[in-house]
């Protein structure tokens, strides 16, 4: 599992599921958050809540807005 960033330019959505139907977060322009794994066209990520500090998980399609950080997590 590595760091990532969003270099998307905007806003990636994160949905619950891999139909994308149920929007349950964003993670935002140049937010950090962790690959768990890659399911057909989905990712799956772990993010922090920037309103609170708490981590959630959930799955993004745009694979092409996260990019590997210069220092991944181990």
């Amino acid at each position: 599992m590595g760091r990532y960033i969003n270099t998307s330019g905007g806003e990636l959505a994160i949905y619950s599921d891999t139909g994308f139907t149920t929007k349950v977060g964003t993670l935002y322009r140049g937010s950090a958050c962790s690959c768990v794994f890659k399911h057909d066209d989905a990712v799956v990520v772990l993010y922090r809540i920037s309103s609170d500090g708490a981590f959630k998980v959930g799955f993004t399609d745009y694979l092409g807005g996260v990019q590997e950080d210069q220092a991944p997590c181990e």
